[in-house]
């Protein structure tokens, strides 16, 4: 039997919101990336945060609290970082200087390889252990939640961040599914130390489900309000209760 996932904590940035009640009341309609505030990090040096993008910014956000409230080694501990797009409006803004025969800024390709967030945080938070990236396409949730699963077999826990950026608007035209920004980080771990935990049951049948949709079933599923997920892919995950039952 697989090897269950214990969250213990969470932590979310999405379209500027960070609590739940504002979460799930809001419509979240897709404005200006200028427009939204973007998370200060004053905890880190200011030359630390200049090295940040804006996504970077919203990822750490999310994941720095996390660490600092359950510190860990890099004999127990492991992080997961999972995009589907990794830094999009970096790599197009790269594309677009080529397309305009311009020389690509060094730092601007640096921080949009689809690791550089990954590499930033254990830089700045001098973690030299387990630190992976993945993108798993659109089924990025469920791929997160397997690799998490995977290492709780080393590990006592594991850190796992996804996030994503607004879809650029050179997009629009082969794609009508739109994401507003997000960030969310989740700690699980392997001890029994919740009275329920995260497996993956049989596969449904594959549905077409917007992205803004799985990733609102996603937190609500992480948020404990609601006791089964089931994303486009088909793969469902729920929390079964480990409560004995009374006599």
């Amino acid at each position: 039997m697989a090897q269950g996932l214990y969250p213990v904590d969470y932590s979310f940035w999405v379209n500027g919101i960070t609590d739940t009640e504002g979460l799930f009341n809001e419509a979240f309609p897709v404005g200006s990336r200028a427009e939204l505030p973007i998370p200060k990090l004053q905890e880190l040096p200011l030359m630390q945060r200049r090295r940040l993008s804006r996504l970077g910014k919203i990822a750490l956000s999310t994941l720095l609290p996390l660490f600092k409230s359950h510190p860990g080694t890099e004999s127990d501990s492991a992080f997961v970082f999972v995009s589907r797009w990794g830094d999009i409006h970096l790599t197009v803004q790269s594309l677009e200087e080529l397309a305009r025969e311009k020389t690509i800024s060094p730092t601007v390709f640096s921080t949009s390889v689809h690791n550089a967030i990954g590499g930033l945080f254990s830089l700045f938070t001098q973690f030299h252990g387990n630190v992976t990236s993945i993108s798993g396409g659109a089924d990025r949730f469920s791929a997160a939640l397997t690799e998490a699963q995977a290492l709780l077999s080393e590990y006592r826990q594991v850190f796992v961040c996804i996030y994503e950026d607004q879809t650029p608007e050179v997009f629009k035209p082969y794609r009508d599914d739109f994401l507003p920004p997000f960030a969310v980080s989740v700690l699980f771990t392997q001890e029994d130390n919740d009275p329920s935990t995260i497996v993956e049951t049989s596969s449904q049948i594959s549905t077409s489900r917007t992205e803004l949709d799985e990733l609102m079933d996603f937190l609500k599923f992480i948020t404990d309000r609601g006791d089964t997920v089931t994303f486009s892919s088909g793969r469902t995950w729920k929390r079964t209760s480990l409560q004995a039952p009374s006599c």
